[in-house]
């Protein structure tokens, strides 16, 4: 199937007049031209080899937009499926030959389904692995998607997305209740976990130290710090504190740990860290251990696995 001409879309490609106006590290990663798509003129980016990760990808887009105002997409030959979820996540414009058009400034999304069924999941995105912890921690063996909502808030489209990415696992499946989904899985939550692990990511997107005088009432208690009280660890000599990114924006995080006694730990996630948290006062054990997977060791190991059986047991697993 070629999505462009089921779609009907006309696409014009022209050189651009301006490349020479931009930095070679950009030009290095991409051809760019000039296109009309149905008479809309935007900007064509064709990689040369993968794309950079989504922060720069952002930060050349911007520089290319201060030397035209116009419309950016991504002309792409394949893509991961982890990869596609953040482009649709950011609203980040693409073509994929053949399997989908995503055009956001044109209000156009066109895919193939068999296409993004067959695609091989690497990663969840982010609303996927939220929905995968909401669902270890129901007491039932039928997950309704619509019932995440309360707890997830986003939208209905960044949910169906969501399940849809955990089906593509083999994992789960999915079942129709009149108009309502819901996901069964033939493993229990324990055997869940372990399978869906590899799939998995830190929600911690950066971490630094501050000042101890600059904790604030959003910083919560994280890591191994928080990990000891649970589990036979020692606790460490650093406090680690967790924030989310959206509080996060005005804290001055520094590389270099240098005092014990002025400086903490911190971890920006990518998400709310009291999501989940029963009392709104700790991290919920789950994403607790989900954020040291990155860096677990044989000691951690062991106490991680006997916390994670102490909790999905109590859930019915």
């Amino acid at each position: 199937m070629n999505a462009i001409n089921i779609l009907g879309l006309e696409i014009d490609i022209k050189d651009w007049d301006k490349t020479n106006q931009l930095p070679f590290y950009i030009l290095n990663n991409f051809s760019i031209h000039k296109a009309a798509v149905n008479n809309v003129f935007c900007l064509s980016l064709t990689p040369h080899e993968e794309l950079p990760n989504l922060s720069a990808l952002k930060k050349q887009i911007n520089t290319i937009q201060e030397v035209e105002n116009l419309p950016v997409f991504l002309n792409l030959d394949s893509i991961s499926n982890f990869r596609k979820q953040n482009l649709l996540e950011n609203k980040i414009a693409f073509i994929i030959k053949d399997k989908m058009v995503y055009l956001p400034f044109m209000t156009t999304l066109l895919t193939d389904e068999s296409c993004e069924e067959n695609t091989k999941i690497e990663k969840l995105a982010l609303t996927a692995q939220l929905l995968f912890i909401w669902i270890l921690y129901q007491d039932t063996n039928e997950y309704y998607i619509s019932e995440a909502l309360a707890t997830l808030h986003v939208s209905n489209m960044s949910l169906t997305r969501a399940y849809r990415q955990l089906c593509a696992t083999k994992l789960f499946d999915e079942h129709k209740d009149g108009r309502k989904i819901y996901l069964t899985t033939h493993l229990n939550k324990i055997e869940l976990f372990h399978q869906m692990k590899a799939y998995l990511q830190s929600p911690v997107q950066k971490q630094g130290y501050i000042l101890k005088s600059d904790r604030n009432d959003y910083m919560i208690p994280a890591g191994e710090f928080v990990l000891s009280q649970y589990t036979f660890i020692n606790p460490p000599k650093s406090e680690t504190y967790a924030i989310d990114k959206v509080n996060s924006k005005l804290i001055n995080i520094q590389k270099d740990y240098y005092s014990q006694e002025e400086q903490t730990k911190l971890q920006i996630w990518n998400y709310n860290p009291l999501l989940f948290s029963q009392d709104q006062k700790s991290i919920d054990k789950i994403s607790l251990i989900i954020s040291l997977l990155d860096h677990i060791d044989e000691r951690l190991e062991i106490e991680t696995e006997r916390l994670l059986e102490n909790i999905l047991n109590k859930e019915g697993a």
